[in-house]
């Protein structure tokens, strides 16, 4: 993937293009990490926006079930995500997801100017769709293990002060991963082309319910073979318990 620079912005290396794919299934909670995942394989950026099929709650790599339902009890679903942050309903709001490609001899700028640049990306599209909001300069103070208790530097607020976006990220193999939520706001129709416009030059449009060759099968795949395992879901917070022999 080609790649530029652009002066003056909180992160110095972008994608020349991303993806754009408003994804049309409303899918389980593990087919949408799984789905996430399989895009930072791929070697192009994307920006994917999807739906949930039941009602879902999903909390960060180190979090517990425990945790999740007691903050948000009632949900279908409580699913461990592959990134960070904090536990999150999906009940409500807008999810999206960023992800960028491992490129040889490249390395990504920290997570905090990413996180700056893509929020910042986020911020300047809601703005365009009739929201009023602007970056956090610095955390509030802690309200605990649900994420939109606890606003932090560079997370988006509107002028009370609520929390209208947060997010978690992972880096894997070179590629990054930008799991993202928007709530307490209804921006207009369009504003997942304006982020696209406001993250890359280019935007490719993929449609359906296949971003590319193969998407399905390799889908169930990795839901079957990570995602609903015992290891997964085993609640060591991230450390994995020995297998049996």
């Amino acid at each position: 993937m080609s790649m530029f620079m652009q002066p003056g912005r909180p992160c110095s290396v972008y994608p020349e293009r991303i993806v754009l794919w408003i994804d049309p299934v409303p899918r389980s909670g593990y087919r949408n990490m799984a789905a996430d995942e399989l895009l930072t394989r791929r070697p192009e950026a994307w920006l994917r926006i999807y739906g949930w099929e039941r009602d879902a709650v999903s909390f960060g790599y180190f979090d517990t079930v425990a945790e999740a339902s007691s903050l948000f009890p009632g949900a279908e679903e409580y699913i461990r995500r592959w990134t960070g942050g904090g536990i999150v309903d999906h009940r409500i709001g807008h999810t999206y997801t960023v992800t960028l490609p491992a490129v040889e001899g490249l390395m990504y700028p920290p997570a905090d100017q990413l996180y700056l640049w893509i929020h910042g990306a986020l911020a300047k599209a809601l703005q365009q769709s009739g929201v009023e909001c602007t970056l956090l300069t610095e955390d509030a103070p802690d309200g605990g293990r649900a994420c939109w208790a606890s606003p932090v530097k560079s997370d988006i607020v509107n002028p009370a002060g609520q929390k209208l976006a947060g997010a978690g990220q992972r880096r894997y193999k070179g590629a990054v991963l930008h799991q993202g939520l928007i709530q307490q706001c209804e921006p207009a129709d369009g504003w997942q082309r304006l982020l696209a416009e406001a993250l890359a030059p280019e935007v490719l449009v993929v449609e359906g319910e296949e971003p590319f060759t193969g998407f399905t099968e390799a889908l169930e795949c990795l839901v079957l073979t990570k995602y609903t395992t015992s290891e997964w879901n085993d609640e060591s917070r991230g450390r994995r318990k020995p297998s049996a022999h």
